[in-house]
């Protein structure tokens, strides 16, 4: 198992040596991650963004949930923009006790996904886009990229333990004191 990323805010240095992990353990083949279980190379070559997160999410009855992470634009010659600073942070109530840690990673399959977070405003996943779970290995890769018109494909590792129904919110905002520095 894997050691829990830290999703407490951090420099943007930080944020990204903790976002090539997180990276790093959605693509590359290990012991544990066999090609059936790690995000297939042209679904990443073929993005226009990606977002990297960690998020803890904690409560009773009441959740809270909040974490840091990066995003990068493609850029029009092919390669990745310099990394911004970005947070997330959400409630939600229902039947529902825990604490976990989740390890994601976003990829943006539209210009229009891309261009929600570089406005530097708000943006909540699932009432602004649609949102799929993305393509693993090799037997879904082919159906799935063609055919999926989502905008946002979400692969998540969660580690401790959640049980429950709820109802949730949740915004990724721009960390633009942590991006100015």
């Amino acid at each position: 198992m894997s050691i829990v990323n830290n999703p407490i805010p951090s420099n943007l240095k930080s944020e990204a040596k903790k976002a090539a992990k997180i990276l790093r353990e959605f693509t590359e083949i290990t012991s544990r991650n066999g090609p059936d279980k790690i995000i297939p190379a042209h679904v990443i070559a073929k993005a226009k963004g990606l977002a990297v997160l960690s998020v803890i999410k904690a409560g009773f009855l009441v959740t809270a949930r909040g974490g840091s992470g990066i995003v990068l634009a493609r850029l029009p010659n092919g390669s990745w923009s310099a990394p911004s600073a970005i947070g997330i942070a959400g409630l939600g109530g229902g039947f529902e006790i825990g604490i976990e840690v989740s390890d994601l990673v976003i990829i943006l399959n539209h210009e229009r996904a891309v261009e929600a977070f570089a406005k530097g405003g708000n943006l909540t996943l699932g009432g602004n886009f649609t949102v799929a779970i993305g393509p693993l290995g090799r037997n879904l890769e082919g159906d799935v990229a063609l055919r999926s018109s989502a905008a946002v494909y979400t692969y998540c590792k969660s580690r401790g333990l959640f049980a429950g129904v709820s109802l949730e919110g949740t915004c990724l905002i721009e960390r633009k004191e942590t991006n100015r520095k």
